[in-house]
């Protein structure tokens, strides 16, 4: 297959078919835990359980964001996944390639950041992703808790960062193809998403809203 070719391909089938299996991993996987259902609850609330689901999720990111907490004791796992989720959703939607290609798929005027912004983000998201792999690795505690699921999507992250890098700065003569591997990555990456514990950015919102609302029930704080 030429490089031509391969890149039609994970451009545009490829990248539709990931698009497909994600929707209906993430819409299956979501009426799968809604119809479940809810125990009902016969106990009379003793707060506001609306109000506590939207104040969950308003103020939650910044639950515990104190200078001992932050610098002191976990300044690694703050910082670091600050810069990583804020380079890497800036990097998915804002650079100017990748606008130019959610403006296709869903017609909406999509932003564009400046390439020095885009740049400043890809290598403060490549640099942060790999010191909290490390860390994971070698913090005990953490290293309990991480399984094979946060290392390979720790390794398919890093390269679509890494080849995304080449493709914009030292690619040269081989750039379709770097740059089709980077597509190729990201198309597999949007597979995985609803199998794995990254369908979690998806899901926030509701888990964190009905934290909120038992909370508000039972009359408690969080």
């Amino acid at each position: 297959m030429s490089d031509v070719a391969f890149y039609d391909f994970v451009r545009e089938p490829f990248l539709k078919l990931a698009l497909w299996v994600f929707f209906l991993g993430i819409a299956y996987r979501f009426f799968r835990v809604l119809f479940l259902g809810i125990p009902h609850d016969y106990a009379k609330p003793k707060g506001n359980p609306y109000y506590m689901a939207v104040k969950k999720i308003v103020i939650k990111p910044t639950m515990g964001w104190t200078f001992r907490e932050i610098f002191a004791r976990r300044a690694i796992n703050f910082i670091g996944g600050f810069m990583f989720h804020i380079g890497f959703i800036g990097l998915t939607f804002l650079v100017p390639a990748h606008a130019l290609l959610w403006r296709e798929i869903t017609g909406l005027p999509i932003p564009m950041m400046p390439n020095i912004v885009s740049d400043m983000l890809a290598y403060s998201a490549f640099g942060s992703l790999l010191v909290l792999t490390v860390h994971r690795a070698l913090n005990p505690v953490l290293k309990l808790l991480t399984g094979k699921d946060e290392y390979f999507a720790n390794l398919l992250i890093g390269l679509i960062l890494f080849t995304g890098l080449l493709a914009t700065k030292w690619a040269g003569s081989g750039y379709i193809w770097i740059l089709s591997i980077h597509i190729f990555l990201a198309d597999l990456l949007i597979i995985y998403i609803p199998f794995s514990r990254l369908s979690h950015f998806v899901y926030y919102f509701l888990s964190v809203g009905f934290m909120g609302w038992n909370a508000g029930k039972r009359g408690v704080s969080f």
